[in-house]
């Protein structure tokens, strides 16, 4: 399961417009998309590379009535279509298209943005070994907190009351990423909240009251 919103720290979008590296964006053109559009699947024969300029997607797999999160694509992440996972629109987005063959060409000459790559291909392995170990070994209260930790972790702000988390999601996407659905995530989170592990400060913002109780807290369940 990601602990993390944001596939990869790396914005490949601000290092491509940098003088050294503008040139590497001249094939690629620009596609928007819809808030829950259905970007690619698994059937298409394209095989194409995106960078996302604006918006927020989701690559998931979806197997009968199952859906399971492996990332969350932001602005400057990068992403190819050969692959056998959906990608869909959260929010209004768009994003730079290229050719995979021509992207290839370019980056033959460019041995160090290859680097980059592979650390971006790397953290998206790492996210989807770990989803599949959360929902095969892990119930779902306890991928909840550890998601809930890494997000903390990620991006949390310190204050005298706790950990603040601005997690930029809603019940029904932290659901979605943790594989289960949007009552279940309520639910738990309405018992931390009994508990005072944390406090909702707002839709999408949760205050942690006590990191260190919830992460001891994690090693129980």
């Amino acid at each position: 399961m990601p602990t993390k919103m944001k596939l990869t720290e790396m914005n490949l979008l601000r290092l491509f417009n940098s003088p050294d590296y503008e040139n590497l964006l001249k094939d690629f053109t620009t596609q928007r998309f819809p808030k829950k559009n259905l970007i690619y699947s698994p059937f298409e024969e394209k095989n194409l590379i995106f960078i996302v300029k604006s918006g927020k997607l989701r690559v998931y797999l979806a197997y009968e009535d199952k859906e399971f999160t492996l990332a969350f694509l932001e602005s400057g992440d990068i992403y190819s279509t050969h692959t056998r996972a959906f990608v869909q629109a959260l929010d209004d987005t768009e994003i730079l298209v290229c050719n995979t063959t021509k992207f290839q060409q370019q980056l033959s000459a460019l041995p160090e943005v290859s680097l980059t790559m592979v650390k971006v291909l790397g953290d998206l392995l790492k996210n989807s070994i770990s989803t599949i170990e959360g929902l095969v070994f892990k119930d779902v209260r306890r991928r909840l907190v550890e998601y809930l930790i890494g997000a903390a972790a990620d991006r949390g702000r310190h204050t005298s009351d706790g950990t603040v988390v601005e997690l930029g999601l809603s019940t029904e996407d932290i659901a979605l990423l943790v594989g289960t659905t949007r009552q279940t995530i309520s639910l738990i989170l309405n018992d931390f909240i009994k508990a005072d592990f944390l406090e909702k400060l707002n839709r999408r913002t949760l205050l942690i009251k006590n990191l260190s109780a919830l992460k001891d807290w994690k090693d129980l369940l």
